[in-house]
């Protein structure tokens, strides 16, 4: 399968306090041993969304989510995955294949440069590279997620909310290519988990199938999450508590650089150089997370390889080039993977079985480590949405057989293209998290300051970061003692 590859592979005071707190022992990361269900929910990182503000670094240019709509947005969730980082420089949400034949022009190699945020000739689209080596990299859209994950974390809630970042998409059709390119990209998407302090990642690489052809991709992908796992508990884990202290003190510095006009009104600082010390306090994340998200088709059955459908619906006319990648890539990554998001919508009309689907990828996997999900409303590639009885049934019957919960498509619709979906989804929401009753998944449940939900900033008392205290000046030097007699 591998084709002869090995796997591998300041507050006054404040800042102070962030630098020499304690470091928390590091246990050891718990690979897939769910302690509560998850509702996951995508966000799409162009709604919700202001374009500039003058008071925060990199000046929003890759958008930051609006407060007063992202938290009571994720009310119900208790994970959000932050929708998209790219391989591509050039993103194309109408592309559909490489060709005929397929064609290196128009699934081309990833550059093995960069991660992307929005096409590569936007200015502050690069979100990581490899000049990338400390937290002190603070790209606008390292911000943007940042603050995601932040907010997340912060908001009014029970527990603090699971922040994951997705990679890829359908609109990225860039290749990784070579063993070097595999080996690269997880060193990247380690470098943005880790200064961007999200709690993982999700992989939705949906174009494997299709860049078979042209590389031997399923193999690369495996090589890929193999040294994903290896850079988020080897070097991320490690890294994670210097990286918030390394943070603070860039936080303060670029605070004191402020002119004093500047000073009052810049929130930004103080919530976030006490975020950090919240990041510090708590130590080293138990679990960062890797997510594989794949199709209702990954995991089929080879004795009756449409039984994903419901029964007495129409077949379709012919067999997916998608079919099974979930049954080719779990032997090689299994063991490096924490969830299974299976997307059942956006099925050309299909109608589902959704407990069958569940117990496909059960079959193969660990049934805790799979998630099922929903789209309400209006779907792509002339998907029909089946309804929320359809849907709460599911969910009722995966609780029961302890599978680990379901997702959503997504958070924050939008209205203007989607405008059953950007109501039916929060509803429905809601509706999953009755029954499901999510929580935090994995170890001790981190402990985060709050901030006010109409601002996302720290409540009014926190003070305002100052240039760091000074040392005491010494004491005068003693006479020296009298000769002796």
């Amino acid at each position: 399968f591998f084709c002869g590859m090995a796997p591998w592979v300041w507050v006054a005071g404040l800042a102070a306090t962030v630098c020499s707190s304690p470091v928390t022992a590091r246990p050891q990361r718990a690979n897939a041993t769910r302690q509560a269900p998850e509702l996951g929910g995508f966000l799409e990182d162009w709604i919700w969304a202001k374009w500039w503000d003058n008071n925060m670094p990199g000046n929003c240019l890759m958008g930051c989510l609006e407060p007063d709509k992202l938290l009571p947005g994720l009310e119900a969730y208790s994970t959000v995955s932050y929708g998209f980082v790219l391989l591509t420089e050039n993103p194309n949400p109408d592309q559909v294949d490489c060709g005929t034949p397929p064609s290196a022009t128009q699934c081309p190699l990833w550059d093995q440069q960069a991660l992307y945020v929005a096409a590569k000739g936007k200015q502050g689209s690069t979100i990581v590279d490899e000049t990338t080596t400390s937290a002190t990299s603070l790209t606008p859209g390292v911000v943007s997620i940042s603050e995601v994950c932040r907010l997340a974390r912060q908001g009014p809630y029970p527990y603090p909310r699971r922040c994951k970042v997705s990679v890829g998409g359908w609109s990225d059709w860039a290749r990784i290519g070579s063993a070097d390119a595999a080996t690269k990209l997880a060193e990247l998407v380690g470098k943005l988990v880790l200064y961007t302090f999200a709690d993982g990642v999700d992989l939705d690489f949906e174009h494997l199938s299709e860049f078979e052809p042209l590389s031997d991709e399923m193999a690369l992908y495996a090589a890929f999450v193999t040294a994903l796992r290896t850079q988020l508990d080897t070097v991320v884990r490690p890294g994670w508590v210097q990286a918030a202290k390394d943070r603070a003190a860039l936080l303060q510095d670029m605070y004191n650089k402020l002119q004093p006009w500047q000073k009052t009104d810049a929130p930004y600082y103080a919530t976030n150089i006490r975020y950090m010390q919240d990041l510090v306090t708590n130590g080293e994340p138990t679990a960062l997370e890797i997510a594989f998200t794949t199709r209702f088709n990954a995991f089929l059955d080879p004795a009756a390889p449409f039984n994903y459908l419901k029964k007495g619906t129409p077949r379709p006319n012919s067999t997916f080039i998608t079919d099974n990648e979930g049954n080719k890539l779990w032997p090689h990554i299994g063991s490096s993977v924490d969830s299974v998001n299976i997307m059942a919508y956006d099925g050309s009309g299909l109608q589902f079985n959704f407990t069958q689907i569940l117990m496909n990828a059960g079959n193969v996997t660990t049934p805790s480590k799979v998630l099922v999900g929903f789209e309400p409303g209006e779907q792509a590639a002339g998907g029909i949405w089946e309804g929320n009885a359809t849907d709460l049934s599911a969910v009722q019957w995966l609780v029961k057989n302890g599978y680990g919960g379901a997702f959503l498509w997504a958070i924050n619709r939008d209205p203007s293209s989607n405008p059953d979906g950007s109501k039916l989804t929060p509803e429905l929401a809601t509706a999953i998290q009755k029954i499901l009753q999510p929580g935090w998944p994995y170890g001790k449940v981190p402990v985060y300051s709050k901030v006010d939900p109409s601002t996302g900033w720290a409540p009014a008392g926190v003070p305002s970061p100052g240039p760091p205290p000074a040392p005491p000046t010494p004491p005068p030097p003693s006479p020296p003692p009298p000769p002796p007699p």
